[in-house]
Parts: C-alpha cells; sequence; structure tokens
C-alpha cells in the first residue's frame, strides 16, 4: 500500500515540477534570442559608423542619405526575435552617430536601442598637421 502511495506522489510533484521548469526554459530561450538582436544591432551600428567615417569626400547632407540608404538593408534577416526595427543616422563634421531601435512582443514587450560613434576621418588635413610638427 505505502509503494502505491510513494509513486503516487512522485507523479504529483512531476506535475507541479515540469510546467514550472518549461516556463524558465522559455523565459531562458527568449532572454537568449533578445541578446543576439541585440548584439546585432550594435555590431550593425559599429559597422556603419566605420563606413561612414571611412567616406571622407562628402558632405554632411550627403553622407547622411546614404548612411540612411545603407542602414535599412544591413540588419534585415539578421534578427530572430526583434521587429519594428528604426535606424537613426546623425553626421557632423567631427562624428558619425547610428542608433538602431527595435521591439518585440516577448517577455512583455522588451525593446532595443544601441547606438554607436565614430569619429570622422581627415586623412590629409592629420597628414598635414604631422608634417608641420616634424618641421617645428
Amino acid at each position: 500500500m505505502r509503494e502505491k502511495l510513494k509513486k503516487g506522489s512522485f507523479t504529483v510533484e512531476a506535475s507541479m515540477l515540469i510546467p514550472f521548469l518549461i516556463l524558465i526554459l522559455f523565459v531562458f530561450l527568449c532572454l537568449c534570442l533578445y541578446l543576439h538582436d541585440r548584439s546585432v544591432l550594435s555590431s550593425c551600428a559599429a559597422e556603419l559608423a566605420g563606413k561612414g567615417a571611412a567616406e571622407k569626400y562628402q558632405t554632411e547632407k550627403e553622407l547622411e542619405a546614404w548612411l540612411q540608404g545603407q542602414a535599412a538593408g544591413l540588419a534585415r534577416g539578421k534578427l530572430l526575435c526583434l521587429r519594428e526595427t528604426e535606424a537613426a543616422v546623425k553626421v557632423t563634421k567631427q562624428k558619425i552617430t547610428v542608433s538602431y531601435m527595435g521591439r518585440t512582443g516577448l517577455l512583455g514587450g522588451l525593446t532595443a536601442k544601441e547606438e554607436e560613434q565614430a569619429a570622422r576621418l581627415n586623412p590629409t588635413k592629420r597628414l598635414r598637421s604631422i608634417r608641420e610638427l616634424k618641421k617645428l
């Protein structure tokens, strides 16, 4: 008689524990997907800022328009759970700022905003200043 009660208690305990373990596994999987997408957005922003920094003979408006066009397709197809991504690019004479925003419906609606900056390169000005310093 006691053996039957012990076997039954294991079934009851398992039926209470399994849904909790499945919930923990689901939350862990969602967070892994979310962190992957944040990493992708961050690397896309850094890549785009680096591309913009290498373009040296364009005006701010031309460079901003070109980078905005590049930003739209750079993260497409790489994201696993984030949707509604928006890209914003701001170009000044000294630096380039690229930011991505994304949103997901998982776990109550997580949002991600990743922003990267790069200094605009002007190799001619840099070389001239180095040569002037060597003359001194």
